[in-house]
């Protein structure tokens, strides 16, 4: 009557501690996934952003008081005109200061090769002030090989 004890079986408790081991590694690679997730939208969103909402707050130069002839078809307008410079670089516009004259001069030889008709014609402000953007960089990049200019604002405009 001597019973004979059989070793207990380990290939339960094997396949147990495969079984956990497994679900672990599908759990830490599916957490994984989603914070890479997580961070590919938070970059999507930086990147969305435009590139001037990223750097520090603009600075202005304003430009005061152009007046100015301005021909019409049968007698002489005056066009009085003020201008504000903006730029995100302030070290930029410090230069911009320096070059004043050069500045107004090449403002004043742009408008003033314009008609009356075409400076009241309706929407002529966005486009006057892409027009001048483009020439006052170029005459910058001319005489300082640098400009500096990211925007001009017309802040008034009056013709008569």
């Amino acid at each position: 009557m001597t019973e004979e004890v059989k070793p207990k079986s380990k290939l339960p408790l094997i396949i147990a501690a495969g079984v956990i081991t497994l679900a672990l590694a599908g759990g830490g690679g599916w957490w994984y996934v989603q914070q890479q997730k997580a961070v590919a939208v938070e970059n999507a969103a930086v990147q969305a952003l435009p590139a001037t909402a990223l750097v520090k707050k603009p600075v202005f130069l304003p430009l005061k008081k152009f007046v100015m002839s301005v021909k019409g078809d049968d007698r002489l307008h005056y066009l009085m005109l003020e201008l504000s410079i903006m730029s995100y670089n302030e070290d930029q516009l410090k230069v911009l200061e320096d070059y004043m004259p050069v500045i107004r001069n090449a403002v004043i030889t742009l408008v003033s090769g314009k008609d009356y008709e075409s400076l009241s014609a309706q929407g002529v402000i966005p486009v006057l002030q892409s027009e001048l953007k483009d020439y006052l960089g170029k005459v910058m990049n001319e005489m300082n090989s640098s400009n500096g200019i990211d925007r001009i604002l017309i802040t008034k405009m009056v013709i008569q």
